[in-house]
């Protein structure tokens, strides 16, 4: 019995050694074939994020140049250096890495885009056993840079002239270096850009594809911010709806058509028609008719009593401002014409209904958001030219309605991006980051609760454009940078 059973033992371990033997014949090829395709996978999103950043990166230096051949250069000079600083040399024991960069200028109108085919030889291991060295990858990025027909809005009010700690200079001084770097990020005869800046008054530069070349007078956008003051009120909504009509004139569909709007305050001027009737104009003063004029609060935009200011030009022909905070042309017999600007509320008791712009005084952001909102009162025209809390509603309302105008276009279908720069105002008058991030109609308004949500809801079929946050001046090239990629790099894979 003994023997039987020892000889049952040496078959059992037999059996033992043939199977494990077999299992590892077939094991040992599913784990080497899984470390090499665990490592394929490793090396190819390698290469497919290197792929990428080097096609955004060429579609940004599109910007860069002084023509088309130029820029085309410049993007594929980027596009390589990126592939290479992404995918190093040997990187899991690769060879042969390259990239192919090629541009497409003419497939589609106002577009380029940038290629970049990218492969690898990438080493097998356990495979070699099937004579099987190497593994080809191969992947492709394609980044697109739509041609942008793009109107700059400066705030230029007299907040902008508070030194920011830390820098020696003030808001104004910096926006103007940042604003003007900003410029860089386009290229000159494919993109289209002008310039706007307000305080008061309003000021238009007209848009140009030649925006770096010096016109009749030797301006160049970058040099006219360069010479810009820094002076008066926050006419926003009179900003946008000027930019808009520069847009409206161009009228070029094929464009990605943009407003840039950096403002570091609440809007506290309206601009409107105040020789309409129904507004209770003192007998005596007489207002040209169908023109706009500006009536803003000098008291803090929380209080309900104190200076208001007005009729004011609301468009000035110069970049200094020489007009603003003037009284309104064309006027006489007013108060305010003394000059004594805040006596207009003894010329003109009450506001109208809507703007200059057509733009209602009345909106769904004092509305909806009267839980939150400093103001909570309604807006009411009636003796509203004395209060200043009434102005800042009312003027806040109408930038709203503006920027819902402008995205609403059919034909064109704008973008605005917009920067809030903070710290430079009293506490009342800090940028209202709900109501940019409302007008820019920003993606981000899909993860608040409350009443960015409801606003989010009620815009979700308009463009998404994007809001940028400076805490303060010295983070604001930081925004214009932000801005600057968000516009027209897309990567389109």
């Amino acid at each position: 019995m003994q023997n039987l059973k020892n000889s049952r033992n040496k078959r059992s371990r037999g059996f033992a050694v043939v199977l494990t033997t077999l299992t590892l014949v077939i094991t040992l090829p599913l784990v080497g074939l899984g470390f090499d395709v665990s490592t394929l996978y490793l090396i190819r999103s390698k290469l497919q994020a290197a792929s990428d950043s080097a096609a955004l990166a060429g579609a940004r230096a599109l910007g860069t140049g002084a023509n088309e051949s130029a820029q085309e250069a410049n993007a594929a000079s980027t596009a390589q250096n990126f592939f290479g600083g992404n995918f190093p040399t040997g990187y899991w024991q690769t060879t042969g890495a390259s990239a192919a960069v090629s541009i497409d200028a003419v497939s589609t109108a106002n577009y380029r885009s940038v290629t970049v085919n990218a492969t690898v030889q990438a080493p097998l291991y356990f495979l070699r056993v099937l004579n099987q060295q190497v593994s080809n990858i191969n992947v492709t990025s394609t980044a697109g840079r739509r041609d942008v027909l793009l109107m700059m809005v400066l705030d230029r009010s007299s907040s902008m002239n508070g030194v920011v700690a830390g820098t020696g200079q003030t808001a104004c001084a910096l926006m103007k270096v940042d604003a003007a770097a900003f410029v860089n990020y386009f290229a000159p005869g494919r993109d289209q850009l002008g310039l706007v800046a307000f305080g008061s008054s309003v000021y238009i530069y007209p848009s140009t594809t030649s925006f770096t070349t010096p016109d009749a007078n030797g301006d160049t956008i970058q040099s006219l911010i360069g010479q810009l003051t820094c002076n008066e009120n926050t006419s926003s909504a009179a900003a946008i709806a000027t930019a808009y009509g520069e847009l409206k004139r161009v009228n070029d569909a094929n464009r990605m058509n943009v407003i840039m709007f950096m403002t570091d305050g609440r809007p506290n001027g309206v601009t409107a028609d105040y020789s309409l009737p129904g507004l209770g104009v003192a007998s005596g003063c007489s207002l040209p008719a169908n023109t706009p004029g500006v009536i803003a609060q000098w008291a803090g935009g929380a209080v309900t009593s104190g200076h208001t200011a007005g009729v004011m030009d609301a468009a000035t022909a110069g970049i200094t401002f020489p007009n603003d905070g003037h009284p309104l042309a064309g006027s006489s017999g007013c108060s305010f014409d003394s000059p004594n600007l805040q006596s207009v509320r003894s010329d003109i008791p009450n506001l109208p209904t809507t703007d200059f712009y057509g733009n209602p005084l009345a909106g769904p952001y004092s509305q909806l958001n009267s839980a939150t909102w400093p103001y909570t009162t309604a807006f009411t025209p009636v003796g509203a030219v004395s209060i200043p809390q009434q102005i800042v509603i009312a003027s806040t309302n109408a930038v709203d309605n503006e920027a819902t105008q402008v995205r609403t276009d059919p034909t064109l279908h704008p973008f605005i991006y917009d920067i809030a720069l903070m710290g430079n105002g009293p506490p009342d008058d800090m940028p209202d980051t709900l109501l940019l991030q409302k007008i820019a109609n920003d993606p981000n308004l899909a993860g608040q609760a409350g009443v960015g949500q409801t606003f989010y809801q009620m815009q979700i079929n308009q463009p998404h454009g994007y809001f940028a946050l400076a805490p303060d001046a010295s983070q604001l090239a930081v925004a214009f940078n932000t801005i600057a990629t968000q516009i027209s790099v897309r990567l389109s894979r």
